[in-house]
């Protein structure tokens, strides 16, 4: 089954390896937010293959390095949701890449509800 992400252009990808791409968010809730998504068309972190779970683990470096060079931030917050009670809204597995920084004045909680807001 297709959907968005199945449809996004090599042109927009910030880095890659060969289980993933790295996107800008186009709602950014701070500076550098990103997405990774896997290429195969799967639902969820949970739905992965043990060599996709390695490969996100080096993209999400390789993308931490990246930001800390161009933008340092100060901290950062990896966010999934597996599943439509978890407000899951587009059901190919993807991965929020926060940059946080001290005084952007956001909780989790308000992340989670900025999230929520621009579910599709």
């Amino acid at each position: 089954m297709k959907c968005i992400f199945c449809y996004i252009s090599a042109e927009k990808y910030l880095a890659e390896n060969q289980y993933f791409f790295v996107i800008q968010d186009i709602h950014p809730i701070t500076k550098g937010h990103s997405l990774i998504i896997s290429k195969r068309h799967t639902t969820d972190f949970f739905s992965l293959q043990p060599e996709e779970m390695i490969a996100l683990l080096d993209i999400s470096k390789i993308m931490r390095n990246l930001l800390d060079e161009e933008l340092h931030p100060e901290a950062y917050n990896l966010l999934m949701n597996c599943g439509s009670a978890a407000h899951q809204s587009i059901f190919h597995f993807h991965l929020h890449f926060i940059p946080r920084y001290h005084k952007d004045g956001l909780s989790l909680r308000a992340i989670n509800a900025k999230l929520r807001s621009i579910s599709f």
